[in-house]
């Protein structure tokens, strides 16, 4: 059964928030919600100019601080109407795909040390992560502050530095268990 493509309901949230161009989502979604959602640029540049036919966004040119013209796309209000529809109305999945699951499921068919290789990678991945983490939440509370919808992206973000946590806490244990058997 194929799945359908959320990618849509994404551009317009995040257009929900900012006028951008596909650059600037792109930029947006690594800064922001990387965390639990990404969309390539082979993904959002069609999506939006599907969106753009369909009267869900419009494109537009801005000119910017220092006078330069760029054009950005912005949400119409039957986008932001459809957009609020799918929030509504459309049950929460969550992905069930997980590789390093995967992996250490099927471990006994690899190279012990390729396998603790990859957790140590995943491992160094996850420190990273957190350090953007905290960046974020830094920037919440100074640059957003008054946001109306801090206390939302508050919530993802502590979401994400417990789960960020307990991954590398689980990870760090498999790995001394599979050292040990070496």
């Amino acid at each position: 059964m194929k799945r359908e493509s959320k990618t849509q309901y994404a551009l317009l949230g995040i257009l929900a928030q900012c006028e951008m161009n596909g650059y600037e989502i792109r930029k947006y979604i690594e800064s922001t919600i990387s965390f639990f959602w990404s969309e390539s640029f082979g993904q959002i540049y069609p999506t939006l100019s599907k969106l753009e036919k369909d009267g869900l966004i419009r494109e537009w040119e801005k000119t910017d601080s220092n006078g330069k013209k760029k054009k950005v796309f912005k949400v119409t209000r039957s986008g932001l109407e459809e957009f609020r529809k799918w929030m509504d109305s459309s049950p929460i999945q969550s992905n069930k795909r997980n590789e390093l699951l995967f992996k250490v499921f099927f471990g006994r068919h690899m190279n012990p040390k390729l396998l603790v290789e990859q957790l140590e990678g995943e491992i160094q991945k996850l420190k990273a992560d957190l350090k953007s983490l905290k960046q974020f939440q830094k920037e919440l509370k100074t640059d957003w502050e008054n946001h109306p919808d801090n206390e939302y992206w508050n919530f993802t973000l502590e979401f994400a530095e417990k789960q960020t946590m307990l991954n590398l806490d689980w990870i760090e244990k498999v790995k001394s268990k599979i050292k040990e058997k070496k």
